[in-house]
């Protein structure tokens, strides 16, 4: 019997502890909601200066506006709503193709935003023939950077 009341015992406090790990909040967890430091200026809003701005709709949704300028003139612009996704804002547009939807992503860290084309079908409709999305990565507007 005395075994019994031992095994119950480290079986009480092995559910105690399970039950204390498992409503404790994970170390990295991702916030299901956009942290607010990401609304803002990325790059410069004076012509010929690359620049994306984030903002918040009443939605839900987040808008994007990207310009971003490339030799000879050519120039990459996107203006679309996204979403956030687990760590990230995904937007979802028209492709060259419409089987091939254009995926752009923007990450955001230590006060920039960095944005991913995925399978390169954004740049081919938003930019002109030099200009590229995936790999930009640009700093947060701040007044006081010159």
């Amino acid at each position: 019997m005395r075994s019994h009341a031992r095994i119950a015992g480290r079986a009480g406090i092995l559910c105690g502890v399970i039950g204390a790990l498992s409503s404790a909040p994970v170390v990295g967890q991702v916030p299901t909601r956009p942290l607010r430091s990401i609304f803002g200026v990325y790059g410069r809003l004076t012509a010929g200066q690359d620049s994306i701005r984030v903002g918040e709709k009443a939605n839900g949704k987040i808008s994007v506006a990207l310009k971003l300028y490339y030799s000879m003139g050519h120039t990459c612009q996107l203006n679309n709503d996204g979403e956030w996704r687990e760590d990230h804002v995904a937007i979802v547009a028209d492709g060259l193709d419409a089987n091939r939807q254009c995926k752009l992503s923007l990450f955001f860290e230590n006060g920039r935003v960095l944005l991913k084309d995925e399978g390169l079908q954004c740049a081919p409709v938003y930019c002109g023939a030099r200009g590229k999305l995936d790999n930009v990565s640009l700093p947060k507007f701040s007044p006081n950077r010159k």
